[in-house]
């Protein structure tokens, strides 16, 4: 193993090169050894912290990585390069007011980088008004700013007297504009458009700014299709389970199509005094690779985990969640694309919660269709491409239902939001506590939000979002009879 090779004599970035070779091959825990030691052996270099900590954070050891973040904090003060990327690693754990408290520094001394991410990090933990001075400043500095432009559109819900649109058009007649620019700045023009109630509008910029995302990517939905269909071919039985049924009670799974109201559901169960949120970790299909000990094809992966041993799924995985900083004794990860693993999970865990929320097809779709995502969801820029997965989607769907029956608890985000009050006690007892009344004032818990929602969350429940793809019935034709072909319903 790498590891095992001698570390003496070696330079800083001789100790990053090896562990960049080793998490190449899939060898993470051989990684995080090196840089441990690399760190152990220059304590003061700080060009080893950033690494050391993404390895600690890749094998699950959240505390020591969050030891180590704090004490790369303490030697990067002065060095703007290395105060940034801390700040980077805080908001990358969901510490999001750590990453404030260093970007506000940087951000007075005029780094743009610094006040869009001063910016951002304040929307997270929910100072909404000074992220939107923030962001309105650099706008007014600089009108080709799209990304700033962007956020700041999701913002609020504008009105006719108060929005951005004249801008945003100027802005978009910018031909000097990187295509990725433009692309940003139709998504806002679409956002801004359907809150003035100006669906043919807001529809031709999303479909926009989708289709040039699209033609940026190389991605193929086949793959996916194909990687779902293997996870029902070999995650098809449940063996007799040899570990305690309360395995895995600690663990709170939210998961389901993105824009689903799976961030909704993480609101009102967080609120709750014995319930935290780790919010969108990673830490489920970390564990597994971090088991297979090297790189595998996701199909081998797929193959292979169907016969590893409950308890050694388990042992990872919730080793992994007890290395965070949390006194709570329910724990959410609400990481939507889990739902792959619920064979797993129900198989390796029996005491854990899961919560899969379902939407109005042509809702969902239509939701992930207008969002512009940081990173993943390739799928969604396309009808084409969204009615393929989502039809691979329902498929698994229904194969977990067949499987697991009533080991998953199917939570209509309709019913939720209509019937808040029967629903939201129903999925606090689904997750084995008594109601409390903040569960029902989600809207006020001020734990940080790092996703799409961010701002949603912050206000009292709506309904505006039920039937939502009636506005643009027309437009969605073609997807509506794509998946209709498929034999999902829609009426």
């Amino acid at each position: 193993m790498l590891v095992e090779q001698t570390q003496k004599n070696k330079t800083p970035a001789a100790f990053i090169d090896s562990a960049n070779q080793a998490l190449k091959k899939g060898m993470f825990a051989d990684a995080a050894a090196i840089m441990r030691e690399g760190v152990s052996s220059y304590p003061r270099e700080v060009g080893l912290f950033p690494l050391a900590i993404r390895t600690l954070i890749y094998t699950g050891e959240h505390g020591e990585a969050s030891a180590l973040l704090d004490q790369y904090a303490r030697l990067a003060r002065g060095n703007d390069h290395h105060s940034g990327l801390c700040a980077e690693l805080y908001a990358l754990v969901q510490k999001q007011a750590e990453a404030v408290r260093i970007y506000r520094p940087l951000a007075s001394g005029g780094n743009r980088d610094a006040r869009y991410n001063l910016g951002v990090n304040l929307l997270a933990i929910g100072e909404l008004s000074e992220a939107e001075q923030v962001l309105e400043d650099l706008v007014a500095e600089d009108p080709n700013d799209a990304q700033a432009l962007l956020v700041l559109s999701g913002l609020r819900r504008v009105t006719a007297d108060s929005n951005h649109i004249e801008q945003l058009q100027r802005t978009l007649r910018n031909q000097k504009l990187p295509a990725m620019e433009h692309l940003k700045l139709h998504y806002a023009l679409g956002k801004e458009f359907e809150d003035l109630g100006e669906y043919e509008q807001a529809f031709r910029h999303f479909q926009l700014g989708a289709e040039k995302r699209r033609s940026m990517l190389k991605y193929r939905v086949e793959s996916d299709q194909k990687t779902l269909a293997l996870i029902a071919e070999h995650h098809n039985r449940l063996e007799p389970v040899n570990c305690d049924s309360s395995a895995g009670q600690e663990a709170v799974f939210i998961f389901g199509l993105p824009r689903s109201g799976t961030t909704l559901v993480d609101r009102i169960l967080s609120s709750h005094s014995r319930c935290d949120s780790f919010g969108e970790i990673t830490d489920l299909p970390m564990a597994l690779m971090v088991l297979a000990g090297s790189s595998l094809p996701k199909e081998r992966l797929v193959q292979e985990t169907a016969h590893w041993a409950p308890e050694k799924i388990a042992g990872s995985y919730l080793g992994r969640l007890s290395n965070f900083a949390s006194g709570a004794e329910k724990h959410i990860d609400k990481t939507p694309l889990n739902f792959l693993y619920a064979g797993l999970i129900a198989r390796s865990m029996p005491g854990a919660t899961m919560i899969w929320m379902e939407r109005h097809p042509l809702d969902a779709c239509f939701a992930m269709y207008k969002t512009l995502f940081k990173m993943g969801y390739p799928f969604s820029y396309s009808f084409e491409d969204l009615a393929a997965y989502y039809l691979a989607y329902d498929r698994l769907k229904r194969h977990w239902q067949e499987l697991l029956g009533d080991r998953i608890r199917f939570q209509s985000y309709e019913k939720l939001v209509q019937g808040f009050d029967l629903e939201a006690r129903a999925l606090v007892k689904t997750a084995g506590m008594e109601w409390e009344t903040d569960c029902g004032e989600f809207h006020k818990n001020r734990s940080a939000v790092a996703t799409a929602s961010s701002a949603q969350v912050r206000q009292p429940l709506y309904k505006r979002a039920v039937a939502h793809w009636r506005k643009y019935e027309e437009q969605l034709a073609p997807l509506a009879d794509a998946l209709r072909a498929g034999g999902v319903e829609l009426d």
